[in-house]
């Protein structure tokens, strides 16, 4: 198995979005982000939140009793103030990661192991956003060193080892404080808008924050009865040649069930000229064609629950459909994703999760188990230790053990 594609595919947590912040009753996300749908550049309200509701109270760095927001909490800890028509954020998050993979022997063949430490940049970002009445522009800059982000990037070296990155850019009309429209390059909005950003739910259903942007036109609404986002997808730009290029919708619908508890709906279809999913071979036996227009169709459910302050459930399901139209085959996959975060002290963070996946062509479901524990140690600040165990079924040959620990440091300006 190759061993660099195990590692890019587990390694969590590239943006930064928690779906937790359920547990403090908001059950939006535009209030603290400047994306609707949450995660990326903080407003100045999301920036004060970060310090009074997430960052640990200790003696060299207590957290206001009072609700009053320290200066420390600007851009730059308040070196460098921003004036009232500008945002702006800087983020860095570096990792440490072992990743060890295994596979039993087969017919008398010895088994497989596969084993590999390195440090990962998983993202250095730069962020803005400028805003005159009702008109708002935003966009990022940033470097990237995995294949995985090319549909993301600006300028890459012909060995695709490093890239000048722009995860989103886009130009919007904000009107009051409910619906925005924008136009660029945008998150896809779509289910839980987690940090996990290599779980089953988000990869493999290409819904990811680190590359799966699309250029489109938005239209996102939210009030305290719910919160939509749809995103009329025009294809990547960054993919050539066109043919490629998907088109199609992504959106989410997410509405208040209880004190604390919603429950939401996604939807994404896409069609390309060509399509990049191999063809399997026809129900007569006949090797799969090629050159097929490719349907690309992704339906979930999600929900968010916190029984109590310091526990919030977080609950994915989704079905995703890969067709190569013409070849009378329709390609099933599933994915779940069901995890606690449990915040026994403010800034402590133990999350325990478990998914899985049915993949088309393979017998069995791949089953993962995560265990995290974040510390949000500092202002803008917090180390992340995940420990993460994959039983993967292959279409051929004997199932993989993955387990792979990432240590992990974010701070942002």
């Amino acid at each position: 198995m190759p061993i660099l594609g195990l590692l890019l595919g587990l390694s969590p947590a590239s943006a930064v979005a928690y779906p937790w912040m359920i547990r403090h009753d908001y059950t939006g996300c535009g209030a603290c982000h400047t994306d609707p749908s949450g995660a990326g550049l903080l407003t100045e309200y999301g920036r004060a939140q970060n310090v009074l509701l997430m960052q640990m109270n200790t003696p060299w760095t207590p957290v206001p009793q009072t609700g009053e927001v320290p200066k420390y909490a600007g851009f730059a800890f308040g070196v460098l103030p921003m004036p009232d028509w500008l945002l702006a954020q800087v983020t860095f998050r570096g990792a440490e990661f072992w990743l060890t993979a295994t596979r039993p022997g087969q017919g008398g063949q010895p088994g497989t192991t596969a084993s590999q430490q390195l440090f990962l940049m998983m993202l250095l970002d730069a962020r803005a956003e400028i805003k005159f009445g009702i008109f708002r522009a935003g966009g990022s800059l940033g470097w990237g060193n995995t294949p995985y982000t090319l549909p993301a990037s600006v300028i890459s070296n012909p060995d695709a080892t490093s890239e000048l990155l722009s995860r989103d850019y886009w130009v919007g009309l904000q009107f009051d404080d409910s619906l925005l429209v924008r136009l660029g390059r945008i998150n896809l909005p779509f289910g839980l808008r987690n940090v996990e950003h290599t779980a089953w739910v988000r990869n493999n259903t290409q819904t990811d924050i680190n590359y799966s942007q699309q250029s489109g036109l938005s239209l996102a609404f939210e009030n305290e009865h719910l919160r939509t986002e749809v995103l009329v997808i025009l294809g990547n730009l960054n993919v050539s040649p066109d043919a490629y290029r998907q088109r199609g919708f992504s959106g989410l619908l997410e509405v208040p069930v209880a004190p604390r508890a919603t429950v939401g709906v996604s939807a994404l279809v896409t069609r390309a000229e060509l399509s990049v999913v191999p063809s399997p071979p026809l129900p007569d036996g006949q090797p799969g064609l090629r050159g097929l227009p490719g349907l690309r169709q992704v339906y979930g459910l999600f929900s968010r629950w916190a029984p109590i302050e310091p526990i919030v459930f977080l609950l994915e399901g989704d079905v995703f459909l890969n067709t190569n139209l013409g070849s009378g085959v329709v390609q099933t996959n599933a994915a779940t994703w069901l995890q606690m975060d449990w915040e026994p002290i403010q800034g402590i963070h133990l999350a325990p999760a478990v998914e899985t996946l049915n993949t088309y062509g393979v017998r069995g479901t791949g089953i993962g188990t995560w265990l995290t524990l974040d510390w949000f140690c500092l202002p803008h600040t917090d180390i992340r230790l995940d420990g993460v165990y994959r039983f993967e079924p292959s279409a051929v040959g004997a199932a993989s053990n993955v387990f792979s620990f990432l240590v992990q440091l974010h701070t942002f300006l």
